[in-house]
């Protein structure tokens, strides 16, 4: 097994691609194109797939052996530190854009403490696991997907350790193959499912998703596992032309499969092909997505997540009707995005971690644990 600790840039980049369907979702004049072809569903199960794989390719090498409490310490004190100020922080601007320009039936249908709840509930990061449309989609929105990260994140030391036990010297084909299997589980109990669009048992509800998350996992594993030297039948380019291409073809048919498993499973096999290939950077297109622009947008991508429905909420008050709007609430979408990232995101991730660490963990608990790793 060899030892790969450089940066993904190239999935860092496709995050912002992930967080631009999730955009044109929300977005009325792209939305109709986007409910069609499924593109909110697809940037959201790019993200729980690409949390499982980064997550275990970036902290493999400590939770293969045993778990300790100072790792697992360090591990939650990162991921608290790189989800909360950010969340914080766009919350309280959602909840104003809301009021203030009546545009969420949600939340204008929902009564004083329905509201109320839906505000607590974010600010804990529970609201996917209550059944009630304007508590788990309540206030800001997209916050719902990272209300499902954070049981993620409660579970991974376990399943890591786990997984990594269970997987122990298995070659990456073995572990693709378990994957498969776990995927082809999923497909089988979905497909015969009745399901409306954002069904709260099979898009929301943490433990449905979970499979996302375990098969991201699994991919990285087997990704670990592989030898960088190993020769493949095609070029890296070809490679990645062919995990794009299968992703389009997912995506052109998904009109005609059931809604219950557009969610996430109809498409997992090719983003999880995609997030494999991409990560080898061996190819003409991994070159273009490690450009330091592509990778500046991929790192504002969870701002620009969790920051875009507020912008879009103001587009819609004042009408999509008018000319430009949709390139303006982009680029203000953008320059907000921007402002929170480095304005929020990155200092307040480093104090809050130093600040939850404030007594001494050991230095091997935290070298494993670079403040730099995106989920």
């Amino acid at each position: 097994m060899t030892d790969r600790r450089d940066a993904l840039l190239p999935l860092t980049s496709l995050r912002f691609v992930a967080a631009l369907l999730v955009f044109s979702w929300h977005c009325v004049p792209t939305r109709r194109i986007s409910v069609t072809f499924s593109f909110g569903y697809l940037g959201v199960a790019f993200f729980f797939l690409l949390s499982g794989f980064i997550l275990t390719y970036s902290y493999h090498e400590h939770f293969r052996g045993r778990l300790r409490a100072g790792a697992v310490r360090a591990f939650y004190a990162a991921r608290i530190a790189r989800i909360y100020p950010l969340h914080l922080a766009t919350m309280p601007i959602a909840i104003a854009c809301v009021i203030a320009f009546g545009t969420s039936p949600l939340w204008n249908g929902a009564g004083g403490s329905t509201r109320l709840q839906a505000i607590a509930a974010q600010a804990a990061l529970v609201q996917s696991w209550i059944p009630v449309g304007p508590i788990y989609f309540g206030a800001n929105g997209p916050a719902w997907s990272i209300s499902v990260e954070a049981f993620f994140y409660a579970a991974f030391p376990l399943l890591a350790y786990g997984l990594l036990r269970a997987f122990r010297g298995a070659p990456p084909h073995r572990v693709l193959l378990c994957a498969a299997a776990l995927w082809l589980v999923q497909l089988a109990v979905l497909w015969p499912q009745q399901a409306a669009v954002d069904d709260w048992r099979w898009y929301v509800f943490p433990p449905s998703r979970s499979i996302d998350f375990v098969v991201g996992m699994m991919v990285g594993i087997a990704f670990v596992h592989s030898d960088e030297r190993t020769r493949w039948p095609l070029r890296a380019t070809s490679l990645e032309i062919l995990a794009l291409a299968a992703l389009c073809l997912l995506v052109y048919v998904s009109p005609f499969v059931p809604l219950s498993v557009r969610f996430s499973a109809w498409v997992m096999p090719a983003w999880a092909a995609l997030i494999f290939v991409f990560a080898r950077q061996g190819g003409a297109l991994s070159r273009v997505l490690s450009h330091p622009v592509a990778v500046r947008l991929g790192e504002i991508s969870f701002a620009f997540y969790l920051c875009h429905l507020a912008v879009v909420m103001a587009a819609e008050r004042a009408g999509w009707e008018r000319p430009f709007m949709l390139p303006l609430a982009f680029g203000a979408t953008l320059a907000l995005s921007f402002a929170l990232y480095h304005g929020v995101e990155r200092p307040m991730r480093r104090r809050l971690r130093d600040l939850l660490l404030r007594n001494p963990v050991p230095k091997p608990a935290l070298a494993a644990f670079p403040l730099g790793s995106e989920a």
